[in-house]
């Protein structure tokens, strides 16, 4: 029996067998479908539905970055970092990657002239690499600090080298973050959408959620990709974290929803975490973000969480039967530079 005929009958045995062909084509499905996507309480019939628009939306092709994370000047960072693989703005060179992004947990009243010189500084210090950084919450933040505008405040960061906004998890939850997201598209901005939701929150609000990211990227044709983000971090607890079958579900809507305006199904393995990010690549998702770059790889250790580089990444994806692709944070293809 042909793999497609197996995840057809799935569909079919949970009562959607209707919406396969549609699906399968690639076509955008309407509210009342995804509701009885939810509905249905299967989130393998889900899952194959939204693996039948993955393989017509980008075929056998898994993207991937390469990310060079920065400990920017003025971003609070533990003093011992688990993964080794974080780096002070001035110890980027030779490291390769195909993007930048700066992480750390930043001041609720960050200064946006102190944001400002963030990118700055890893922008002279990595031009090669495209820079990821601040989540919609952290540039309504600076916004509101400042005092200014979204326009203003992202003008100024993407006129300082800003190449696009980061998420953390749970961003997207705000029914605001469209509208920002909007907002950054219109200065010229290419995002990745977050679709934030909570455990047993897949619901109505969700799917307000996915409904308003599915008209920005109608209207602007710029979102690069589309993010289901649970609130909680890998190793939350049963009480607060999202069960595996619901990160499944969230993430087969957010590909029956959105796979028809956006290029990729994004997952971030430092959210859901490495095992179930690759599981992912059969719930509709066709990009795995969580490659880190390193000056040299410390061994794993049982205190902390064991490092993710591009190999296994590359490993993941072929034991989803894909093709693992380097992209740039721009989700242009691209091969590792070291800044040399």
């Amino acid at each position: 029996m042909s793999r497609e005929r197996i995840l057809r009958d799935t569909v079919t045995a949970a009562g959607l067998g209707d919406l396969w062909d549609r699906a399968s084509r690639g076509a955008r499905l309407p509210r009342a479908d995804l509701e009885r996507v939810i509905a249905c309480a299967n989130p393998l019939a889900a899952a194959a539905l939204a693996d039948a628009a993955r393989e017509q939306r980008s075929g056998v092709v898994v993207t991937h970055p390469w990310t060079l994370r920065v400990r920017a000047p003025g971003v609070p960072f533990a003093a011992e970092d688990g993964t080794r693989v974080s780096h002070a703005a001035d110890a980027l060179a030779g490291i390769p990657a195909t993007e930048a992004q700066i992480v750390g947990a930043p001041p609720a009243d960050l200064a946006l002239g102190l944001a400002v010189e963030m990118v700055r500084t890893v922008k002279v210090a990595r031009p090669d690499l495209t820079l990821r950084a601040f989540s919609s919450t952290c540039i309504q933040a600076l916004a509101d600090t400042a005092g200014a505008s979204l326009a203003a405040v992202l003008g100024e960061l993407r006129q300082a080298g800003l190449d696009t906004l980061d998420w953390e998890p749970g961003d997207g939850l705000d029914e605001h973050a469209a509208a920002l997201h909007r907002s950054a598209h219109e200065q010229g901005f290419e995002t990745t959408a977050p679709l934030g939701y909570r455990k047993d929150g897949l619901d109505g609000a969700f799917l307000d959620r996915l409904d308003a990211a599915r008209d920005v990227a109608e209207d602007t044709g710029r979102f690069l990709a589309a993010l289901p983000l649970p609130v909680c971090t890998e190793g939350a607890g049963p009480l607060t974290g999202s069960a595996g079958t619901e990160d499944a579900l969230a993430c087969a809507l957010t590909a029956l929803a959105l796979g028809h305006a956006v290029k990729r199904i994004a997952v971030d393995a430092h959210v859901v975490g490495h095992k179930l990010g690759a599981v992912l690549l059969s719930c509709g998702a066709d990009d795995f973000v969580g490659a880190q770059a390193a000056a040299a790889w410390a061994p794993p250790t049982s205190d902390g969480p064991r490092p993710l580089n591009p190999d296994r990444v590359r490993r993941y994806v072929i034991e989803a039967r894909r093709s693992p692709a380097l992209r740039d944070g721009l989700h242009r293809a691209c091969e590792a530079s070291s800044g040399a």
